[in-house]
């Protein structure tokens, strides 16, 4: 029988998020003590926010992982993040910016191809950057829409490419060399 999975809504005014360095908590007020819990506080010392849908708006449906147990998919979605607590909306506004930080890359200086890896030299929007990106085209880089390239580098990190026809020549050429089929 497969399992079922029920949409479960936490409730801005019974969470609290914290950050602690580079780790987000939560401490969540539950309906009822949990089996064998003393209090109805429960905390996670360790979660993880991903935007749900659309991923443009991320201050809309937020799912809240416990990053500390892989058994528990979700422990919850906000629906609004905007709505919590000043304290806690600075927390998953940082936790936020972390995670959905992508520089827009603007021109690129060099693409190195060696050993597998792509060696990128970019200025993006946020000032020159020189990552790594393993030469797979198909599983890191992604073509979002005709000429709009996202790419994901060894460490997880994404780069945009917003429209390809609007970089310098230069540029263009090394996208067309290495990003496209």
């Amino acid at each position: 029988m497969p399992k079922t999975f029920e949409v479960v809504y936490l409730d801005p005014e019974r969470v609290a998020f914290e950050r602690k360095g580079d780790t987000l908590s939560l401490t969540l007020q539950t309906d009822g003590a949990p089996e064998g819990a003393s209090s109805n506080i429960v905390h996670y010392p360790r979660v993880v926010l991903r935007a749900c849908f659309p991923v443009s708006d991320n201050t809309k449906f937020l799912s809240v992982r416990d990053a500390t147990d892989e058994t528990i998919p979700e422990l919850g979605i906000i629906e609004d993040w905007s709505q919590l607590p000043p304290t806690s909306r600075d927390a998953v506004a940082a936790e936020l910016g972390l995670h959905y930080f992508v520089p827009k890359i603007t021109r690129v200086f060099s693409i190195k191809e060696e050993l597998g890896f792509l060696y990128w030299v970019v200025e993006t929007d946020k000032g020159r950057k020189e990552f790594v990106m393993r030469n797979s085209v198909i599983h890191y880089a992604r073509e979002v829409m005709p000429g709009h390239w996202l790419l994901i580098d060894v460490n997880e990190a994404r780069y945009e490419i917003p429209d390809v026809t609007v970089l310098d020549t230069h540029s263009q050429k090394l996208v067309q060399q290495f990003l496209y089929l």
